[in-house]
């Protein structure tokens, strides 16, 4: 999904990926600084949030603090997380000989200890680190710093199946046998 496309403007999901993931009630210079955009391309862009009923912009004496507004948060935020879900799939089927599932889980509200479960075919160890900083780099244009990830190797997969871990029996739990 082109997010920029969608919303017309960089600055613009720039502003809302941080709204989003990162801290609302912020002021206009803490964009600018955060962001590395100017000042003039953030005003322009929340005024036109603004305008479209997405953000509020307090004003206040002395200082501004811009917020996304709560009847449309949970909106965007699942257009948002829809968004690098669809990311990381673009970076999965760049691997796609190698990668045989993936599993979206606590970041993407499943109830288990890691965020993104990835089942590998063969991968050198060099290839998983090099896939891992891809992933954290994605994760990090959304202003997540923080995110598990768990790989495993298909035979590791099944033999922890066969001896009933828990970690994988809770995979088959939520994703009900997927391959």
């Amino acid at each position: 999904m082109n997010l920029e496309k969608l919303f017309g403007s960089k600055t613009k999901v720039d502003i809302l990926k941080y709204l989003i993931f990162r801290r609302q009630w912020v002021s206009m210079r803490a964009l600018e600084t955060e962001l590395w955009w100017t000042f003039p391309a953030i005003k322009k862009q929340t005024d036109s949030l603004d305008d479209a009923w997405i953000i509020k912009i307090d004003k206040e004496h002395t200082w501004w603090s811009i917020h996304l507004k709560p009847s449309v948060q949970w909106i965007f935020r699942e257009l948002f997380f829809e968004a690098l879900k669809q990311n990381l799939i673009d970076i999965f089927e760049e691997e796609w000989e190698q990668i045989s599932s993936y599993f979206w889980w606590n970041i993407f509200w499943k109830e288990i200890w890691v965020d993104l479960f990835i089942v590998y075919n063969n991968m050198e160890k060099e290839k998983i680190d090099n896939l891992k900083n891809k992933i954290g780099e994605c994760f990090r244009d959304y202003w997540i710093e923080t995110v598990s990830i768990t790989t495993m190797s298909s035979e590791q997969r099944e033999t922890r199946l066969r001896l009933t871990d828990k970690f994988a029996l809770n995979v088959m739990k939520y994703y009900n046998n997927i391959r």
